[in-house]
């Protein structure tokens, strides 16, 4: 059976909040999320979505980590010559439901008070959203010659990817990923292969009859080393007890705060709420209004106080900052350098800079079932008569009790890499442990003071277990072909030279053949070679010919969006613009004439690549030699003078 296609499918599920940038609408985050227009329900709405640009460019990158050299099919590089189309497809996803608002802001390390310019706020799909994916290998984007080798490779690195990491909650998507947004993993991956007679069913079908799913998703083993180091620990919240059997010392609370725009109205989730003793109503409400609201993360209903990573992120780097200070290195701070800390920073090192990204990676985290909160009323107190200040009372949600799941991740390519950073958290945590690193906001009033509790590092390393080589392009051309690339041809000298250009409109739609008659009448029979942009049209069984040597039939009518025919000193273009079909010559003169300017003529040799584009047939191998006119420091058009063949 020769493999055509391999599709692969599953559902994505967000672990944390995602964030992916889309197009300026109306909106007032300073980073919307990609919505497009769709139709619901015979309705025009906007629907969230992930690009499958977003998606292919984040399994590419996870690719890269674990094989070197990644196939031309997965991704090409312009070191190989002509770029090859990749084999690997990515769908557009979609999901139900709105984005919500997550705010940023920038804490000075000296004073811990909010950064000038440094808040800013996103769009944001909340953390649980499923999304169905569907991936394909093409494999009829591979030369025959190479389609065993190179096929099989892009087939099994993608899987691969899929199986390995995505599917074991190692799937970054969108922005933030080391602040916690863009936490997934996939659910139900499947892989399907199509031959010519599968294929064909697939497609008659409305592409819903799909063959037997196969028993395993194909792999190939890593050819690059890798390494992933995963601690998983909790920060709770609730009763102080430093001896589990003795008397509650006191209470930790937590405090993160939402958006502006969501701080009047909070939530109450699933969690149990304290009530005053003289409540006597057992239903509590939706959402209570509120000073200062709690933020919270999940669907309607099932809301939970949320720990962004960013909040654990942030005193992470700040207590390392100062204990390097105290070590008498210099650390910056970057929201005074808007990030650009440069590459020798400590803390620049271990937690990304604005030219390297960090290696360690911090989850949101989202309370556990059992949590508790409360809204608490506060005044400022007055000094003389110990009553409230003024107008100064207000009221504010703090949780009393609750868990949070932390999960931080380090990753790099080699052991030695990865280790000092491993060090660095273990520090950290142990400064959690002993309540000497507070996170959240109010940490002067009582709240951020949670128990750290840390599980044992988890060592995901990927070892490299095979080599794999490019395999060489296969060798279409022959030494006795007249298209054989050899070498560049000889450039001539600059000259001066008398051009004459002239312009105008077509009224009607453009052909081939009657683009070939209006450049007939101007050229003569003076043809270097000829080129054509096809207008696409689904009706074509086979790829047109777009570029030759000889006239094309005058009842060609293959419709074309632009077309060029050259002579050795004149060239005709057209194409369809907005305004119609227009067109111009440029025709090089013996002598001096009024109406042409005098101009340089340059020459450039150049190579056709000869590579099958899919909307065109193969245009061929050979080198050609280009008569370019310059104008001062402008180009005013070009024209082949001399191709291999009539060298």
């Amino acid at each position: 059976m020769t493999t055509k296609l391999t599709l692969y499918t599953a559902t994505l599920v967000q672990d944390s909040a995602l964030s992916v940038s889309g197009l300026d609408r109306e909106t007032s985050a300073d980073q919307p999320f990609a919505l497009v227009e769709a139709t619901v329900a015979g309705q025009p709405t906007l629907v969230p979505t992930l690009v499958g640009r977003g998606l292919k460019g984040a399994a590419v990158a996870m690719a890269r980590r674990f094989f070197d050299p990644l196939p031309r099919p997965v991704s090409d590089e312009i070191e190989h010559g002509a770029l090859r189309r990749s084999a690997w497809e990515f769908a557009d996803a979609t999901a139900r439901g709105a984005p919500g608002i997550r705010a940023g802001v920038g804490i000075r390390q000296k004073t811990g008070a909010r950064a000038g310019g440094v808040l800013y706020d996103r769009e944001v799909i909340p953390a649980g959203t499923q999304w169905q994916l569907s991936f394909r290998v093409d494999w009829s984007q591979i030369p025959n010659e190479l389609r065993e080798d190179e096929g099989t490779e892009a087939e099994g690195i993608l899987g691969y990817v899929l199986a390995e990491h995505w599917a074991k909650e190692r799937c970054w998507l969108g922005g933030g990923a080391a602040r916690g947004l863009g936490w997934c993993h996939i659910d139900d991956l499947k892989a399907y292969r199509f031959d010519e007679a599968t294929y064909e069913t697939w497609v008659t079908s409305g592409r819903t009859k799909l063959p037997p799913a196969l028993d395993a998703v194909p792999v190939v083993s890593p050819t690059r080393a890798w390494c992933f180091r995963t601690l998983d620990l909790t920060i709770s919240f609730g009763e102080y007890r430093p001896e589990p059997n003795d008397a509650a010392w006191g209470l930790d609370m937590f405090a993160v705060g939402p958006h502006d725009t969501e701080r009047a109205v909070q939530p109450t989730g699933d969690g149990t709420w304290a009530k005053p003793a003289w409540a006597t109503n057992d239903n509590m409400p939706d959402a209570l209004s509120t000073d200062r609201a709690l933020l919270m993360d999940g669907p309607p209903g099932e809301e939970r106080p949320l720990l962004p990573g960013a909040s654990v992120r942030g005193p992470l780097r700040h207590v390392y900052s100062r204990m390097e200070r105290a070590a008498g290195h210099d650390v910056i701070d970057p929201h005074l350098v808007q990030g650009d800390v440069g590459a020798g920073d400590p803390a620049g090192k271990a937690f990304g800079t604005v030219s390297k990204s960090s290696r360690i990676l911090i989850r949101d985290a989202r309370a556990e079932d059992g949590w508790s909160a409360a809204k608490l009323h506060m005044h400022a107190e007055d000094e003389f008569s110990a009553g409230s200040y003024g107008s100064a009372k207000r009221d504010a949600v703090r949780l009393l009790q609750g868990t949070f799941p932390v999960r931080i991740v380090v990753e790099g390519s080699t052991s030695e890499e990865v280790e000092p950073f491993v060090k660095l958290i273990d520090r950290q945590v142990a400064l959690g442990t002993l309540g000497h690193l507070l996170i959240g906001g109010h940490k002067t009033r009582g709240a951020g003071s949670g128990c750290w509790q840390a599980k044992p590092w988890v060592k995901d390393d990927v070892k490299s277990s095979r080599t794999w080589v490019q395999p060489n392009e296969p060798e279409e051309q022959t030494a006795s072909d007249p298209r054989s690339t050899g070498t560049f041809l000889d450039r001539p000298d600059d000259t001066d030279a008398w051009v004459r250009t002239r312009h105008g409109t077509i009224p009607e739609a453009l052909t081939l053949g009657e683009a070939a008659k209006l450049a007939k009448a101007t050229l003569g029979e003076r043809l270097i070679a000829w080129w054509c942009d096809p207008t696409i049209d689904l009706d074509l069984n086979t790829p047109p010919a777009t570029f030759g040597t000889a006239w094309p039939s005058d009842d060609d009518t293959l419709q074309v969006d632009e077309v060029a025919f050259y002579a050795e000193r004149a060239v005709w273009r057209a194409a369809r613009t907005s305004s119609g079909t227009r067109f111009v010559s440029i025709e090089e003169l013996p002598s001096k004439a009024d109406d042409a300017t005098e101009d340089r003529a340059l020459h450039t040799p150049a190579r056709l690549h000869g590579f099958k584009r899919f909307s065109s047939a193969d245009t061929g191998r050979g080198n050609v030699l280009l008569r370019e006119w310059h104008v001062g420091n402008e180009v005013l058009g070009f024209t082949i003078t001399k191709t291999k063949e009539q060298r």
